[in-house]
């Protein structure tokens, strides 16, 4: 390698680095993260994931996550710290993109394999997020580093059994590297790949011990329904799927073709992982419900290689100008650096004054993290669109008022309306969360829906007057259904632990930076 592209290769790693630096602390925090956190934390809370709380996915992640998370006691950073077994993660992947490519090409493609992956703003910032396709991708370029390196079918096997637990997306890349296979045997004429049955019992392995267990607890069937029914059941809510499933055998052929056209390719490593590019984008596009950037995640790496061969054809003033487009998107896409952690801190920090351990509170997807939940369902996408076509019914309301739920995430509209319209009318904004009560009005009359003690506050702190007709002189508690107050004007009617907690409706908290 010149001196003028080792200049440029060390200059782009130290780069990225530094980046990497400055996002581990200040990239927000994405909604997915904070549920996959309160997953893990319900293992240590002694619940069984699916049988006592939600989740749509598979569990190996959260299962290995949580004896770390157990480590810590509640803290409102804890987002930060648990995304530090992430860029462990982050450097399996790295390492394996690196020994792939230099394996399947030479040392300086793989430098740049690894450099450009590295610094490639989609995988920069989704490989520093604490969530279940970090471990995925990692099990599944191992498996592929380990195919190249000549490892025992077995342990190959067992690695992608592994990431099947992680993700039900290893479907799709085990039907890629099944068709690859057949198409590179098949047009450069190779033998078929041995050891089966040991891929096989490999792979069968960490499946079938999850499986036993999930049934010995009495949640296999709720492990069914919420990553196999429940996700299925996103197809009544999508008209248009049927437009990609239409388009498939076109650009399945179109991947046919193009096998055939460049059948005479010497490096058969290379052709089995083009192709399986080919594979994996064509089926995705075509029968995948819902796709998102992660979803290309395991493909990263292996365009990442390919994309420095090309530009190991080319003048290094072309490396160095994708270098420079790179970098630019990832300010772009990174929002500059900004530090957007805090908002997620601050409301942890109310969280944990406002709820005390064992309460129930009510958000959006655990973004509380420590907080048992009322509603069974997390509030992400497919359970939105579930409870828009009617497929799922919105008890949030009864749920909240049957357990006695008092503390609520802020107003949003990722709320059910009929949720949403429930939460505006009995909670009141504490800063970052809310409190169940209500403002009084005019006439002295107000509502419970939420059964529990009660204080009734002013600016000044609490209020004197009558009750329901009798002298108020403090907490008290109420029952669900219409009060009168007789007092000062402008009252509002609190959770009483929210006001001896330091909340009230009249001094918001954590509302600044």
């Amino acid at each position: 390698m010149p001196k003028s592209e080792r200049i440029l290769l060390l200059a782009t790693a130290a780069v990225t680095v530094v980046l990497r630096a400055l996002a581990f602390f200040r990239y927000r925090f994405d909604a997915d993260e904070q549920h996959h956190l309160h997953v893990a934390w319900g293992w240590t809370a002694g619940m069984v994931q699916y049988r006592d709380y939600f989740d749509n996915h598979a569990p190996l992640f959260h299962l290995l996550m949580a004896p770390i998370l157990a480590l810590f006691s509640e803290r409102s950073d804890i987002l930060l710290i648990m995304r530090a077994p992430i860029l462990v993660l982050f450097g399996i992947v790295i390492w394996a993109t690196y020994d792939i490519a230099r394996r399947v090409f030479d040392e300086r493609v793989a430098a740049w394999a690894a450099a450009l992956l590295a610094l490639f703003p989609p995988f920069f910032l989704k490989s520093l997020e604490f969530r279940t396709d970090n471990l995925w991708v990692a099990l599944w370029m191992l498996a592929l580093a380990g195919m190249l390196r000549g490892w025992k079918p077995f342990a190959i096997g067992l690695l992608l059994g592994a990431a099947f637990a992680v993700s039900m997306k290893t479907t799709l890349l085990l039907l890629t590297l099944g068709v690859a296979g057949l198409l590179t045997m098949l047009f450069l004429k190779r033998r078929p790949a041995g050891g089966l049955l040991q891929y096989a019992l490999g792979f069968a392995i960490v499946p079938a011990v999850l499986a036993i267990y999930f049934v010995s607890v009495g949640a296999w069937d709720e492990l069914v329904y919420c990553t196999l029914t429940f996700n299925g059941n996103l197809a009544q809510t999508r008209k248009n799927l049927w437009i990609g499933r239409a388009i498939f055998p076109f650009t399945f052929a179109a991947v046919v073709w193009a096998a055939w056209r460049f059948r005479a390719a010497r490096n058969v490593w290379a052709y089995f992982f083009a192709v399986a590019i080919g594979v994996y984008a064509v089926t995705l596009a075509g029968f995948w419900m819902l796709i998102s950037p992660r979803d290309f995640l395991p493909l990263m790496p292996l365009c990442a290689m390919f994309a420095a061969a090309v530009l190991a054809t080319r003048r290094l003033r072309v490396t160095a100008v994708v270098v420079i487009l790179c970098l630019g998107s990832l300010w772009k896409y990174a929002d500059r650096f900004e530090n957007n952690t805090d908002w997620h801190t601050t409301m942890m920090d109310q969280a944990l004054r406002l709820s005390h351990p064992g309460e129930l509170v009510i958000d959006l997807k655990g973004e509380l993290i420590y907080r048992h939940r009322p509603f069974y369902y997390a509030l992400e996408y497919i359970t939105r669109a579930q409870l828009a076509h009617g497929i799922l019914k919105d008890t949030l309301a009864e749920d909240v008022i049957r357990t006695r739920t008092h503390v609520a995430q802020a107003d949003g509209p990722m709320w059910p309306p009929r949720a949403r319209a429930f939460l505006s009318a009995n909670f009141l904004n504490m800063g970052r969360l809310r409190a169940s009560g209500q403002w009084i009005q005019e006439d002295g009359s107000f509502t419970i829906a939420v059964p529990g003690e009660y204080v009734i506050v002013g600016p000044a702190g609490e209020v004197r007057g009558l009750l329901d007709g009798t002298p108020y002189g403090g907490a008290r508690e109420l029952a669900a259904g219409e009060h009168r107050f007789a007092g000062q004007k402008g009252a509002a009617v609190l959770w009483a632990p929210a006001f001896r907690r330091g909340h009230s409706p009249f001094h918001l908290r954590d509302l600044e930076f």
